[in-house]
């Protein structure tokens, strides 16, 4: 799929299916460009032109927002690396269904000429490998937020949203920020210590919980990398299924390569070679 994006110039236009066998995951980076150009850079290195982003990325269109916008698209520019966000929960929902209303017909929105916004749902191929991205998480702090400036309903998926997952069916490759229960050790351990939050915000943390692991049985994937809980993880299920949690920002296990030829994954910073 072709993704035109708007910029001073003629629009850019870049495929999210480029045809390359390597790409890379990313963890929540939250505004902080600390080290992305260094990142992306190595990932270039290693023949990366596709990263996906599960989310908490800055996805704002105040000043904050803009400049680290505008800042990880110089760097992806400089790399040659296009960048897919599936959205986290502590991105501007209603900056981003503007976003996607204007782009249409579900089609990824337009936010910088290496950067797009992945809509709940969106499929897409890359090297004969079928993905779903389905973004949002519920945010567990949610009563320390402002509803409409720091929080959003929207965060979570709607029932609509979820049926139209659930009819796509099977994906080998799902991208999400929240993880289905039960999730990798690291992140079931941080979710069994719950002691601080309040009862309502432990019930509402439960309802994205309970949603992502619906979504996750729906599409039965083969591999499925998120982020949320800012912590490095990987278990592989009975079934044969794996899930992987990524790390933030500048901590080790904030960077996934994943190889679409054999589905082996790596982590950047246990790559030598790069």
């Amino acid at each position: 799929m072709l993704i035109e994006t708007s910029g001073t110039g003629p629009g850019v236009v870049w495929e999210i299916d480029d045809g390359t066998p390597m790409v890379a995951f990313a963890g929540d980076w939250h505004g902080n460009d600390a080290g992305v150009e260094w990142k992306l850079q190595r990932l270039a290195t290693a023949g990366v032109t596709r990263l996906f982003h599960v989310g908490d990325f800055a996805l704002r269109p105040d000043r904050a927002g803009r400049r680290f916008l505008d800042r990880v698209d110089y760097y992806a520019r400089s790399a040659g690396i296009g960048i897919a966000v599936t959205p986290g929960n502590h991105e501007d929902w209603a900056y981003l269904r503007s976003a996607f209303a204007a782009a249409g017909d579900g089609a990824p929105a337009r936010i910088r000429p290496q950067i797009v916004a992945l809509p709940r749902g969106f499929r897409w191929a890359q090297r004969g490998r079928c993905f779903v991205s389905y973004g949002g998480a519920a945010s567990i702090d949610f009563e320390w937020r402002v509803l409409g400036e720091s929080w959003w309903r929207d965060e979570l998926p709607s029932p609509e949203e979820f049926a139209a997952l659930k009819a796509g069916g099977f994906a080998e490759i799902m991208i999400t920020h929240d993880s289905p229960v039960p999730g990798t050790p690291e992140v079931n351990q941080i979710r069994a210590s719950s002691d601080r939050w309040s009862v309502d915000a432990v019930i509402y943390a439960e309802l994205g919980s309970r949603g992502i692991t619906a979504a996750w049985e729906a599409v039965h994937p083969l591999l499925l990398v998120h982020g949320h809980f800012h912590v490095r993880g990987e278990v592989t299920l009975a079934s044969g299924q794996r899930i992987i949690s990524l790390a933030e920002e500048t901590s080790p296990g904030n960077i996934l390569l994943l190889d679409l030829r054999t589905l082996e994954t790596t982590w950047l910073e246990d790559r030598p070679d790069v």
